[in-house]
C-alpha cells in the first residue's frame, strides 16, 4: 500500500535565533529574538516556492501562428504527381521554413504557466527563507515617521548607516508592515533596493538579497504569522 504523506506541520520544526537591532540613525539597540517554523526539507520547499513565483510572473502572451494563420500558402506550390518530390498542398506547412508552427504557444494567458502551492506550504517556505536569512538580517525602527517627503538621498544615507554596501550595489530588501508613500518613493530610484510590504513578501527577494532590513512592526506580524 502507498504510504500516506505527512502533513505540513509534521514536516516542520521551530528554530530560534537572534537578530541585531539598530535605530534609524544606525546606533546599536540590542538584539531581538526570532522564533519561526522551518521545513525539514527546507531547500526543496523554498526552491518550489521560487519556481512558482517566477512562473506566476509570466504573462503568457506569447503566441505562434498555425499554418492557417500564416499569410500566404493558398496556392498549391507544384503539381501533385510527376515531380518526384513529396506532395504539397501549401507552402506554409509546419514542415517548411516560413510555415506555421505545430505546437507553439497560443497566448492563453497566465493560466498556461500557473503553478499552485498549498497555503501552508507557502507560509512554511517563507518562514524557512526568513530563518535562512538571519545572518544577513537587521531590525530597525519603523521608517514611516522619518520620511515625511520623498527623497532618494535620505534613503541612501539610511542604507549607509545600517551597513549596506551601497558602493558595490549590494542587493537589499526592506520589509515594512504597510506601504508608506514617502518611503516607497524614496526607495524607488535605487536600483539595488527592493522595499516590500508583508502583503507582497516572497521567497525570491529574501534569498536574492545580500542584506535584509525588517521594520519592527513588520517583525511583530512575522512572528505572529509564521511562528
Amino acid at each position: 500500500a502507498m504510504a500516506m504523506r505527512a502533513p505540513v506541520a509534521a514536516r516542520s520544526s521551530v528554530m530560534m535565533g537572534v537578530v541585531p537591532s539598530v535605530t534609524f540613525d544606525g546606533a546599536a539597540a540590542g538584539e531581538v529574538p526570532v522564533e519561526l517554523k522551518i521545513a525539514k526539507s527546507g531547500a526543496y520547499l523554498v526552491q518550489r516556492k521560487i519556481v512558482a513565483e517566477q512562473a506566476n510572473m509570466r504573462l503568457g502572451t506569447a503566441k505562434a501562428k498555425t499554418r492557417m494563420e500564416v499569410r500566404g500558402g493558398g496556392r498549391k506550390p507544384y503539381q501533385q504527381k510527376g515531380t518526384g518530390r513529396a506532395r504539397r498542398g501549401s507552402s506554409r506547412s509546419p514542415l517548411l521554413v516560413g510555415g506555421g508552427v505545430s505546437f507553439g504557444p497560443r497566448g492563453v494567458g497566465k493560466a498556461r504557466y500557473s503553478v499552485q502551492m498549498n497555503k501552508k506550504e507557502k507560509r512554511l517556505a517563507i518562514s524557512t527563507a526568513l530563518m535562512s536569512a538571519l545572518p544577513k538580517m537587521t531590525v530597525v525602527e519603523d521608517l514611516d515617521p522619518h520620511f515625511s517627503s520623498a527623497k532618494t538621498k535620505d534613503m541612501k544615507a539610511f542604507l549607509d548607516r545600517v551597513n549596506v554596501d551601497t558602493a558595490a550595489f549590494a542587493t537589499t530588501l526592506i520589509l515594512t508592515k504597510e506601504r508608506h508613500e514617502a518611503s516607497y518613493l524614496s526607495a524607488r530610484n535605487i536600483p539595488y533596493l527592493t522595499l516590500s510590504t508583508l502583503d507582497n513578501i516572497n521567497a525570491r527577494d529574501i534569498i536574492k538579497a545580500k542584506k535584509v532590513i525588517i521594520a519592527q512592526s513588520a517583525l511583530d506580524v512575522i512572528k505572529e504569522r509564521y511562528a
